[in-house]
């Protein structure tokens, strides 16, 4: 699966993005925005960008277990899930570098109205959250690269 993105920075702290799937199947683009609240510059004029992540997230876990309940025959009549996303804030040695961001935890509390028996919704929970792609870059690292010139110039410590 590929999903290619173009993003400029517009405003005090907003980001308009427009994105769109390349493969497996090519579909229309999308525009995005994200901002940030007042407090910390922003105009707050779309969702914060971690508020957007957040919701990929938990959405595309959602759409696997409709998915993965067809083709295991689990019946799910409603499907609800309540997202806590957290980040830790460690403060940085300099002004220059203010701040370092550090992984906290994600937690997907789930509630499914099923006839089906819980050990077949627990398999179906576990087979839906392999099978989740946004799940899945969870642990991928981020490749920053420096465009100079008609070159690319890695930017991550090695």
């Amino acid at each position: 699966m590929v999903i290619s993105l173009d993003a400029v920075s517009s405003g005090k702290r907003r980001n308009d993005v427009r994105v769109r799937m390349e493969e497996p199947w090519a579909r229309p683009e999308w525009e995005l925005a994200s901002d940030e609240p007042s407090a910390i510059g922003g105009e707050e004029t779309a969702p914060m960008p971690l508020s957007i992540f957040a919701t990929g997230v938990a959405t595309c876990f959602m759409t696997q277990v409709r998915n993965f309940a067809r083709q295991r025959g689990v019946h799910v009549n409603s499907l609800s899930v309540a997202g806590s996303f957290e980040w830790k804030f460690i403060p940085g040695p300099s002004p220059r570098e203010p701040y370092t961001a550090k992984s906290g935890s994600v937690c997907l509390d789930i509630e499914i109205d099923s006839p089906s028996p819980m050990t077949d919704q627990q398999a179906l929970i576990a087979a839906a959250s392999r099978g989740c792609f946004a799940e899945a870059m969870l642990n991928v690292p981020v490749n920053h690269r420096l465009k100079s010139g008609d070159d690319w110039i890695s930017c991550d410590a090695e």
